[in-house]
């Protein structure tokens, strides 16, 4: 079986809450990109966010956000104070 490493994805969201886009980077292990996916349509679901899109990020990209990366859960959640989402929920 082969180890795929932690990939680097740009999760751009726009809060159902009060309307502001929130664009974070995360680091989302190979099997995490399926809960990744669960939960931001359990939060569309919900109307906490109103869409969302998921990209890989470019190598420029990683080079300029490298100091701010996180897992996944902890980037989104980082996200709140701007968009007034909550992610923990």
């Amino acid at each position: 079986m082969t180890d795929y490493p932690p990939r680097i994805l740009k999760i751009t969201y726009r809060s159902g809450v009060n309307g502001r886009v929130a664009r974070v980077f995360a680091k989302v292990e190979y099997s995490g990109a399926l809960d990744l996916n669960e939960k931001l349509g359990r939060m569309m679901a919900k109307r906490q966010i109103i869409w969302f899109r998921v990209d890989v990020a470019k190598a420029a990209e990683i080079a300029i956000h490298r100091s701010e990366l996180a897992r996944w859960r902890s980037a989104l959640a980082n996200s709140s104070p701007i968009t007034r989402v909550d992610w923990l929920a």
